[in-house]
């Protein structure tokens, strides 16, 4: 009877790497603001930092030639991309 070889992986395992516990957050909505915080497992709010707000619009522009009181040459049209970020303070 031949004994079957150890597969090759085993042969380059090592011991894991050395781990931290990491605390459990739990995101629930206040009942009075109805916004979401997050607390931690004794209860507590917890920040996880600040976080901006952005808006972002496509503007679409057209372009006619003439003074509208004869036919005109071609039309031109494209549109502008606007991208506003507030300032997140932290």
């Amino acid at each position: 009877m031949t004994q079957a070889p150890a597969p090759w992986g085993t042969q380059r395992m090592g011991p894991y790497a050395a781990t931290t516990t990491v605390p459990q957050y739990t995101p629930v909505i206040d009942p009075e603001t109805q916004i979401a915080v997050i607390v931690d497992e004794h209860g507590r709010t917890v920040e996880l930092g600040s976080h901006g707000t952005s808006t972002s619009g496509l503007t679409p522009t057209t372009t006619t030639p003439g003074d509208g009181a004869g036919p005109g040459g071609a039309t031109d049209s494209d549109s502008t991309e606007s991208y506003d970020q507030d300032q997140s303070s932290g």
